[in-house]
């Protein structure tokens, strides 16, 4: 088993137990990291799920069904279906829910966890990459040159296929969040690192690098690789 296949598996049963996985798990470092970096995210969502109901919910809940019964008597429907909604939604505590956090943190949080990768200098063969962005339903035209590794990492709540592309200045960190297209073209700075975020396709390409000369021209690289694509192949044919 090589380490696409690995995150492959992680990214479906963080609990798997196949020999496979776990003999790959056991001697490679990096995904064993990420192996426990998964565990850590399932159990922090699952301690996020677990959400105590309110005191005297029901009696809220009841209170706010009578109060609808009145109003329906006295001809006011649209104004008691505004009020029983009003009173479930405080009932549950509405003002719980954790706002989601911004792009620039995700990304420079999921480089900072795999910064083992960065390192890496040898050319990965472009069907691994084609493979990568098929195992996430993406067909790819002519692929960048240049990329030293490639997998398909969860980030944050995005599913993504995470590059490297070295270069004379530093590694460029490339990450292409599929399914997800944020509205505006960005550049940021978070934590020493320069940020782009690209609405490209149906996904956001980002790059991340401590210098961002090389942004435009990869930029225009993978604008044309996306949006130029040829016949998608299943992963794993």
């Amino acid at each position: 088993m090589n380490c696409l296949e690995f995150r492959r598996r992680l990214g479906v049963d963080p609990q798997c137990c196949d020999v496979d996985f776990v003999q790959h798990r056991q001697e490679c470092a990096r995904c064993a990291g990420a192996c426990e970096r998964a565990h850590g995210f399932e159990t922090s969502l699952r301690q996020a799920l677990v959400i105590t109901p309110p005191a005297q919910l029901a009696e809220s809940i009841l209170l706010a069904h009578a109060t609808r019964q009145q109003q329906q008597r006295q001809g006011y429907r649209r104004g008691a279906v505004l009020a029983l909604a009003a009173a479930v939604a405080l009932a549950f505590g509405i003002g719980t829910r954790v706002a989601a956090r911004p792009l620039a943190t995700i990304a420079v949080d999921h480089l900072n966890s795999e910064a083992e990768v960065l390192g890496m200098t040898k050319t990965v063969a472009d069907s691994e990459v084609q493979e990568a962005f098929a195992y996430r339903g993406v067909a790819l035209g002519k692929i960048p040159a240049g990329i030293s590794f490639v997998a398909c990492c969860p980030v944050g709540g995005y599913e993504s296929v995470h590059m490297v592309m070295p270069q004379a200045e530093g590694p460029v960190t490339v990450l292409y969040l599929t399914n997800d297209r944020h509205e505006q073209r960005k550049d940021f700075a978070r934590d020493g690192w320069i940020g782009r975020s690209v609405p490209l396709a149906s996904g956001t390409l980002v790059l991340l690098a401590h210098d961002s000369s090389h942004f435009d021209q990869m930029e225009n690289l993978w604008r044309s690789a996306l949006q130029s694509p040829t016949p998608a192949v299943a992963a794993g044919t």
